[in-house]
């Protein structure tokens, strides 16, 4: 027979709970794509270069997202934005790329994760 003594914890019933990175950043894993920055033109959106985009291709973009294309075989991440009724892409100084046949949306961009030097 085993019986305790002294008070029991203060800090029993306050456990803190796991965080599973999984379900909090990949909500639906068959249409999620880790993909890595490639240069500082969203530096002004937090993005850096290096930095890991979690990329959902269920998810559909809307104006402020930012959105991935595959263009000439590359991919490149902007903002996405609405000129004059249509869907533009965001690119330098003011320039715009309008999305089409051509220029399809590859997907979302839901999460950003970075990793701090040290």
């Amino acid at each position: 027979m085993t019986r305790e003594t002294g008070f029991p914890s203060p800090a029993r019933g306050y456990e803190a709970e796991s965080i599973d990175l999984n379900t909090l950043l990949i909500p639906n894993p068959p249409a999620t794509f880790l993909m890595r920055m490639s240069g500082d033109r969203l530096a002004y959106r937090g993005i850096n270069d290096g930095d890991l985009l979690v990329v959902d291709r269920s998810r559909p973009p809307v104006p402020g997202a930012l959105t991935v294309i595959r263009q000439d075989g590359n991919f490149m991440c902007r903002e996405l934005a609405r000129e004059h009724g249509r869907a533009v892409l965001l690119l330098d100084a003011g320039r715009v790329l309008p999305l089409d046949e051509e220029c399809p949306v590859f997907g979302t961009v839901t999460a950003v994760i970075r990793r701090l030097a040290g």
